[in-house]
């Protein structure tokens, strides 16, 4: 946890002594998540962030974000479902491609860091599960937008995970979440 309050205050120091170079915005939407090898279906949950971005010229751009995000699976145990709920904060930085104005296609790495891991029963109860996964996860994103104003934009992305997120077993479980939301520079 302090390596990620560490790391997420660099990001914004880094992106504060550039300010008169990047825009700068927010972002959220829905995620649908589940896990690799792992039975059940997806969580339906969320992501809310802020980023900032470069033009470089009229077709690339460059965007770092940080985002906190809810992902997990849904899963049977018995005959009830429960949740595996893990939360977030990543670090994309994503690189950006105009093809027309309001078009763009994105990719790039993404670096996330685990602050909650939790079962929630379907009782109410919740159980703490942090010791089986890992504090670190890296990602490959891809994504397409479509900026309907020049400030507002709409956007859809999947997370791949590259990391097998668990210990202690001999799966090997990766995250993966769709992203859909929309985004607003503040100019």
């Amino acid at each position: 946890m302090k390596q990620a309050i560490i790391i997420s205050l660099l990001f914004c120091l880094s992106v504060g002594a550039a300010k008169a170079q990047f825009e700068f915005g927010a972002k959220g939407g829905l995620n649908v998540s589940d896990i690799s090898n792992f039975n059940g279906s997806n969580r339906i949950s969320g992501h809310i962030g802020l980023f900032a971005h470069k033009t470089l010229d009229p077709h690339w751009c460059i965007q770092p974000e940080l985002l906190y995000s809810w992902q997990g699976q849904r899963f049977p145990l018995g005959n009830d479902e429960h949740t595996l709920a893990l939360d977030y904060i990543q670090i994309p930085v994503m690189v950006q491609y105009f093809p027309i104005k309001q078009l763009y296609v994105e990719f790039g790495p993404q670096l996330a860091f685990l602050t909650s891991a939790k079962v929630k029963m379907d009782n109410g109860a919740k159980v703490e599960v942090d010791g089986n996964y890992t504090a670190a996860d890296f990602d490959i994103n891809i994504g397409l937008g479509y900026m309907l104003t020049s400030k507002l934009g709409i956007y859809g992305r999947y997370v791949a995970g590259v990391t097998d997120i668990t210990t202690g077993d001999n799966a090997s479980r990766h995250n993966r979440v769709g992203q859909f939301g929309l985004s607003y520079r503040f100019k």
